[in-house]
């Protein structure tokens, strides 16, 4: 069960936070599943550093849910090394025109999976193709690739029009549905960043879902703080939903 276990870093969480955590992701498997791992979850101690979670498809096939204390140092070099085994040989490089069909379908996923934006307005190649020709020096296109295949984008985006703001930029890292999870986003986002002080941004920011967990725990990981949070920001699906904007100096 080992290949594709998800790490939270909870040295920022009290233990409490991280039960929350678990049991909010294993509710989504079903009635009731989160309300039956609890009694598991309740061992977990108040000095915990870290804590690991199963996968969906780890859950499905187990009919259960573990959340473990730190493994030892062989056991997390083990982990470490079938990760770096799942995740590939991932690259990152600058964005063509050829992305465009990639970079629209991995962001008409990340619309359709509500779990990364408040768009709802599907994109198509052209239209995108179109959008990073309009992009200026400043505001680069990235491709993180496997193989030839295109497996996420990440940009840098205006944050506001104002010359006051010139120094502050906005991020957008979409991946793969079938890559998620498999550390595209861990060769994305520090090749972004390393962009933002390239050019010479002094600030990052970005918006996200406070229930999006994997990319709160990279963000977080990373170097990102929250600000706070905008409540009922936007509707999706008929419902109120929050927005949680976070920051780094960089």
């Amino acid at each position: 069960m080992g290949s594709e276990l998800r790490f939270l870093e909870v040295g920022k969480l009290d233990a409490s936070a991280a039960m929350q955590l678990a049991v909010k992701r294993l509710d989504l498997l079903g009635p009731g599943f989160g309300a039956e791992a609890q009694a598991l979850i309740e061992q977990v101690e108040a000095d915990a550093n870290y804590c690991w979670l199963p996968t969906d498809r780890e859950l499905e096939g187990l009919g259960t849910a573990l959340l473990k204390r730190r493994p030892g140092p062989a056991e997390l070099a083990e982990l470490r090394a079938r990760e770096d085994t799942l995740m590939g040989d991932v690259s990152v490089r600058p964005a063509t025109p050829d992305d465009a069909a990639a970079i629209c379908t991995i962001y008409n996923q990340g619309i359709e999976d509500r779990i990364a934006t408040l768009e709802t307005e599907l994109r198509t190649p052209e239209e995108r193709r179109q959008w990073m020709a309009a992009r200026g020096l400043r505001h680069p296109v990235v491709v993180a690739t496997t193989d030839g295949q295109v497996v996420g984008w990440g940009s840098l985006n205006a944050f506001n029009a104002r010359p006051a703001y010139d120094h502050v930029v906005d991020l957008s890292v979409y991946v793969e549905r079938a890559w998620r999870g498999r550390g595209v986003g861990k060769a994305l986002l520090p090749h972004v960043l390393g962009l933002a002080r390239q050019i010479g941004y002094h600030k990052m920011v970005l918006a996200t879902f406070p229930y999006n967990d994997a990319g709160l725990a990279l963000y977080r990981r990373l170097g990102f703080s929250p600000v706070g949070v905008y409540h009922e920001q936007g509707r999706l699906d008929g419902r109120w939903v929050d927005v949680l904007i976070m920051e780094q100096i960089l």
